[in-house]
């Protein structure tokens, strides 16, 4: 076997300038004082840093000179003041600087979050687009992240900037060449800076991978969703070694990280003594001399010291500035992640039941390996009412989101009334359809808003509500509770809500598609929660629920597709089978063999000790 592909070094799509370009129009349009603060940053920076420089020179120059102590004492107190008021102003502007930092984590957070909830759920399944949205997620996650802080880094390094170039104005006078020595030091550890933050930027997808993994195992012990299966099959020290491990893995990549940062920082100490040792050492040998007098060495000694910190400090601000536009980059690529469905004006759409065509149709899990369909084409007719089987895993559940138009074919067209799904606008293709899943999640709000899925209370047709409700045998049910239909659901929302039964939520999901009353049903499995009784009750009124719609039954129980006009047998990524249930039967085929195994469990006696 070759080696792996390696996977080429990743690049961020947008560069440094647009990112700053992005966030301050961002900050502009939504949080616009934070955009004031760095300029009020940059004005408060430069004018603190300019008192301290000239501050020790001009109390030894008055010192020197004058002959009156008011005077002296006038000049201390002066720049005391305007050292204190730059200083109390800076203060003022970071407290600023925090509030208006965590509005724009939560704004821009929300931003990402909204992006993911209206994109199409296709892309859920994509690994490439999972790890653009772990990336956005370290980009805002808290304000600790580079991309909140990017907009003050960027404010830090302008107000340097102005520093250097005023501070290098005074060095320059005792010699340019010390600007030069100066520069060539931090050119060295900006190349040592640049090449950790590669490194970092290159591992990013790594670590997020291993973060992944230990928040999996931590929320495993954390909630009781597998406290049963832990303690029932003793796996508590299983878990413990996989946890240890996953935590190594991840210490792992701290420790390679502290590596480097280690690493840079020691050169970085090693050029600040041989750079900032001879400026001083020219200094002194000027001073010893006679070229320079006491008050200019004092500024010189002041300018070389603040020169050398504003040089480091460029450097600091300059990563930081940098990884925030890394980060920025990430969370916009993760903002501009295209959807295939269309999400203007559509052609309009059925207002009766529907047919729906598979023309050709392929598809396969982004992840997966296992083809899931194979050029599978079919029709249903408007009105008819279809029942999918097969054994788990055979690809019905996908079939019927592929329908409408949460997966998308790799090859192959579906269509809905002879129009592709693509010509629909999304949300009224979505229109379209109801769908009772197997796995399912309820609302944290009331019973009523569950069903009717309902902004507000005042929206719900108490009507229909209840007439969906009786249909489906659960309003006896929610008559007994004290909230009757407002009663909330999820109880770690609301401490009054209450915990419906397994077959009560599936009733609730009837109910759900009930009330909607779309022009195509489909029912993946939705009586696997239901006791015998309330099972029977359902088909009984199967016809009577999918009376004026397009309809798809989904179940691996074959005794249950009786009443469907047709039936589809799945297996090995195509139909097997396709007819009534009489006919499949009498062609003595797959469907007949997976029937007769079923049904021999069910028939009377159920065994010869029973006959």
């Amino acid at each position: 076997m070759g080696k792996p592909k390696k996977e080429p070094k990743r690049k961020p799509k947008y560069g440094l300038l647009s990112c700053v370009g992005y966030i301050y129009r961002y900050l502009w349009k939504n949080e616009r004082r934070l955009a004031l603060h760095g300029l009020f940053t940059v004005i408060i920076t430069v004018a603190a840093a300019a008192v301290a420089l000239y501050t020790p020179s001009f109390i030894l120059e008055a010192l020197e000179r004058a002959s009156a102590f008011r005077y002296v004492a006038l000049v201390i107190v002066g720049l005391l003041i305007a050292g204190f008021v730059a200083e109390l102003a800076g203060e003022i502007v970071s407290v600023r600087n925090q509030t208006g930092e965590i509005y724009m984590t939560t704004h821009l957070l929300y931003q990402k979050l909204s992006k993911q909830r209206s994109r199409d759920w296709y892309h859920q399944y994509s690994e490439s687009i999972q790890k653009l949205d772990e990336r956005a997620d370290k980009a805002v996650q808290d304000n600790h992240a580079a991309g909140v802080h990017f907009p003050m880094d960027f404010a830090a390094i302008v107000a340097t900037v102005i520093n250097f170039v005023l501070f290098g104005g005074v060095v320059s006078m005792l010699h340019p060449l010390i600007i030069v020595l100066l520069a060539v030091g931090c050119a060295i550890s900006y190349v040592m800076t640049v090449w950790e933050r590669k490194v970092n930027y290159q591992q990013q997808d790594e670590r997020n991978a291993a973060d992944k993994r230990k928040r999996y195992v931590h929320q495993m012990a954390e909630t009781f969703k597998f406290g049963k299966d832990i303690r029932l099959y003793r796996m508590q020290t299983y878990l413990h070694t996989l946890s240890s491990k996953i935590i190594d893995d991840c210490q792992h990549f701290v420790d390679l990280w502290e590596r480097r940062s280690f690493l840079t920082a020691a050169v970085s100490f090693l050029v600040v003594l041989v750079r900032d040792g001879l400026a001083y050492g020219f200094l002194i040998y000027k001073a010893v001399a006679g070229e320079v007098d006491a008050a200019q060495f004092v500024l010189y000694f002041s300018a070389i010291t603040a020169l050398s910190g504003y040089m480091n400090d460029i450097l600091t601000n300059w990563a930081k500035v940098a990884e925030g536009a890394l980060q920025i980059s990430d969370f916009r690529e993760a903002l501009d992640i295209e959807d295939k469905l269309n999400h203007g004006k559509g052609i309009p759409v059925p207002q009766g039941p529907v047919t729906i065509e598979f023309k050709d149709v392929c598809f396969k899990y982004p992840m997966g390996e296992k083809q899931i369909l194979d050029h599978v084409s079919f029709k249903i007719e408007a009105g008819e009412k279809i029942a999918l089987v097969g054994l788990n895993g055979a690809g019905k559940t996908t079939l019927t989101m592929l329908m409408c138009g949460l997966l998308l074919p790799d090859s192959g067209e579906v269509l809905i009334d002879g129009h592709s799904i693509l010509e629909y606008n999304r949300d009224e293709l979505y229109d379209l359809f109801g769908l009772v899943p197997q796995n399912y999640n309820l609302l944290p709000m009331s019973i009523g808003r569950n069903i009717a899925c309902a902004m507000t209370e005042e929206e719900i047709d108490r009507q229909k509500l209840w007439a969906c409700l009786e249909t489906v045998g659960l309003a006896e049910k929610i008559r007994s509770l004290p909230m009757k239909e407002n009663t909330p659901l999820n109880r770690e929302v609301y401490p009054e809500a209450i915990d419906l039964s397994g077959g009560e939520k599936q009733k609730l999901l009837m109910a759900r598609l009930l009330y909607k009353n779309p022009v195509c049903m489909i029912l993946d499995e939705p009586t696997a929660a239901l006791d015998p009784i309330a099972e029977s009750k359902m088909y009984e009124k199967y016809n009577e629920i999918t009376a004026n719609a397009t309809s798809v039954f989904i179940s691996h129980r074959l005794a249950s597709t009786r009443f469907c006009d047709r039936i589809f047998l799945l297996d090995g990524a195509n139909f097997a089978e396709e007819g009534t249930h009489n006919e499949l039967m009498a062609a003595g085929k797959k469907y007949k063999e997976l029937f007769d195994v079923q049904s021999k469990y069910y028939k009377e006696g159920g065994s010869e000790d029973g006959e």
